[in-house]
């Protein structure tokens, strides 16, 4: 009797006179919200952040209402990625692709397929990815747009990288680089300033792969000057040609300046209202402070940014990290926590198929096995790796594996073998101009040699090592000589000057069980 009277009371066509006063509300509130999106700051308007998705919620089974819905996407995005709303950001933009097809907008449509992904590769799925750019760069050459075609062509190539596919990626960036130039470039005039920029990024990355360092660091330098011309500039666009010339600027060994552009880069994220991307670019500045040694700086930072990446779902970056963090835990000597981090890395880039990832994870995962004395199990990580970096033709990653497959060969008892291999990877890495390599291919070949040639050898690694800032090779060096040298006085203050360097570094770890006795071998990485 309570139901019946309330189902007939005038309650219920109240509720319906409000249903429809917000439905015909809706479209001037769309209007609205795309306005506020347009001109508000980046920072003013995360706080609106949830009312924009409600929104968008709220309207988007109204086709009627599409074009407005599709103008408040356009007025927000990337904003909701640096909100770090990626997963709902995702969701939006393939509704945005639907809706621009029913429109016959192959321009927009092209745009939202782009962006999406970009999203698709950095939440960890690359084969989605590629097909989802492939058709973006379809429909944006159907509609002669070069925006959304570079940046299309963007994430196919930092996909095709991932796949450990550099051919085809260069080949796809020298394709579009070639059409775009052919079309009218997009408005406005910051992001016709963007397009190139697109190009320019990918092909940093692929130079450095391509062993074309000094190439890379020119390009890097002429698209921050370009862009840094552009009046009206996104920050955001400039940090991620700071966070790339950093990237080239350490693997050439500066450091300090490789740190200076990373802090810049992060500086500039947070000025874009970005500092998820602020905190990935401090991940990076970790990697930095890892090859000067500063473990316990360089754990922090990527234990910083893996967990901002976790928290997104970004698994691309939480691969990454992983993979970082299991070195910087080889330096501590904290071998199963390295294990762990490796373990979780490699399973990862299984699900993901990330081969370059995947093989990278093998190796630090063999090393952590050797660390851990689980000889056998460290080999088939190792012949993995190995066999990667010879196709791919990476000499670094040959050389650093090769250096951890002596290690394990010695450790089975199969000192000729090991020492065969030891001089082959001496000979190869000298013929090269690449002092990190020399230093490590060095030391491990001095420990197949008598006590003299070892003392000559291990005295060259040392001075190159100092030379280099290297205080893990340098302690490594000492603790090699301290074990050849018979004075006891002398060898006790070889001993102590390696121990110091370890406190220094916070590696104290690696004493564990050790003595002058029997001093640790450290790790021969670079």
């Amino acid at each position: 009797m309570i139901a019946e009277t309330f189902a007939s009371s005038p309650w219920i066509d109240e509720q319906r006179r409000w249903q429809r006063f917000y439905a015909q509300r809706l479209p001037a509130q769309l209007q609205q919200a795309t306005t506020l999106a347009r001109s508000g700051e980046a920072e003013a308007l995360r706080a609106h952040r949830e009312s924009f998705f409600a929104l968008l919620n709220a309207t988007a089974q109204r086709k009627e209402l599409d074009r407005l819905w599709l103008d408040l996407v356009d007025g927000l995005h990337p904003l909701p990625m640096r909100w770090g709303q990626w997963s709902a950001w995702l969701a939006i933009l393939r509704q945005a692709g639907e809706k621009a097809a029913g429109l016959n907008r192959p321009d927009r449509q092209a745009g939202y397929l782009a962006y999406t992904a970009d999203l698709l590769l950095n939440t960890g799925q690359a084969e989605r990815a590629l097909t989802s750019a492939r058709e973006a760069m379809r429909l944006a050459r159907l509609a002669g747009a070069a925006w959304p075609l570079c940046v299309a062509c963007n994430a196919a190539s930092a996909t095709l990288r991932s796949m450990a596919r550099y051919e085809a990626a260069q080949a796809l960036i020298d394709e579009v680089r070639a059409e775009a130039a052919q079309l009218d470039p997009p408005r406005p005039a910051t992001r016709a300033a963007t397009v190139t920029a697109l190009l320019d990024l990918e092909q940093m990355d692929l130079l450095r792969h391509f062993k074309r360092p000094e190439e890379a660091l020119t390009l890097s330098r002429q698209l921050i000057e370009r862009l840094s011309a552009v009046e009206g500039i996104d920050p955001h666009d400039l940090a991620h040609a700071y966070l790339r010339r950093a990237t080239i600027t350490w693997v050439n060994g500066r450091y300090q300046e490789a740190a200076a552009e990373l802090q810049h880069a992060a500086a500039l994220f947070r000025e874009a209202g970005d500092p998820l991307q602020a905190t990935f670019a401090e991940g990076n500045l970790g990697l930095v402070y890892m090859s000067m040694s500063r473990y316990a700086e360089a754990e922090s930072f990527k234990l910083a940014a893996l967990r901002a990446a976790e928290e997104i779902n970004a698994r691309k970056t939480v691969m990454t990290e992983l993979g970082d963090l299991s070195v910087v835990y080889i330096n501590l000597g904290r071998m199963e926590r390295s294990f762990e981090c490796s373990n979780r890395m490699v399973e990862l880039a299984m699900e993901m198929g990330e081969s370059a990832e995947l093989s990278r994870g093998r190796g630090n995962r063999a090393y952590a096995l050797l660390g851990l004395g689980r000889y056998a199990e460290a080999r088939e990580d190792l012949e993995f790796s190995l066999d990667h970096y010879r196709q791919q033709g990476r000499l670094e990653g040959t050389i650093v594996t090769t250096i951890d497959k002596i290690i394990y060969l010695r450790g089975m008892g199969e000192e000729m073998q090991a020492a065969e291999l030891a001089e082959e990877n001496y000979a190869a890495a000298w013929k090269e101009d690449f002092p990190l390599l020399r230093i490590v291919t060095t030391r491990c070949l001095a420990l197949f040699r008598p006590p003299s040639e070892q003392r000559l050898l291990l005295n060259q690694a040392l001075s190159l090592a100092r030379k280099l800032e290297r205080p893990m090779d340098e302690a490594g060096c000492l603790f090699s000589l301290s074990a050849i040298t018979a004075g006891q006085a002398e060898r006790k203050e070889l001993y102590g000057q390696a121990v110091a360097l370890l406190r220094q570094m916070g590696c104290l770890g690696w004493l564990d069980g050790k003595s002058m006795d029997d001093p640790p071998l450290l790790p021969m990485t670079i």
